[in-house]
């Protein structure tokens, strides 16, 4: 199976964090439209309009969340990213919420331990969407 590429992804964030951009902005990029919103110099809101993609990030703490994206590849590329960027030895990027990761989380628990369904798959599921939570 053919795996996705999210280059642009990269691109896209290494666009964002330069000095030069404005926190508040709208432009087109690799044909999506990004809107960039921040009521601080420290802080950017990110959203991909025609993706359905939003995460923001705090410069000074280096806190990234999550409110929406596709899949976890998509997401997992873009905290690849930051982290490439801002990780040093003093410092790292972390998660402070990944809504949609929680919101499956959730949707999965009451299924857990209830003999109505097949435990086995649940089991199954919920063990790979744990797997999948963002470190």
């Amino acid at each position: 199976m053919k795996t996705k590429k999210y280059n642009w992804l990269a691109r896209l964030i290494d666009k964002i964090t330069k000095k030069e951009q404005p926190n508040n902005d709208y432009f087109e990029y690799y044909n999506h439209l990004v809107t960039l919103s921040s009521g601080t110099r420290d802080y950017v809101s990110v959203w991909i309009e025609d993706m359905g993609i939003e995460f923001s990030f705090d410069f000074w703490t280096k806190r990234l969340c999550f409110t929406s994206y596709n899949d976890y590849d998509e997401r997992d590329a873009i905290i690849k990213t930051f982290r490439r960027f801002y990780d040093n030895q003093f410092d790292e990027v972390y998660i402070g919420s990944d809504e949609p990761w929680e919101e499956e989380k959730k949707e999965l628990e009451p299924y857990l331990d209830n003999d109505d369904y097949d435990q086995d798959k649940i089991k199954r599921e919920y063990n790979e969407l744990l797997s999948r939570k963002a470190a």
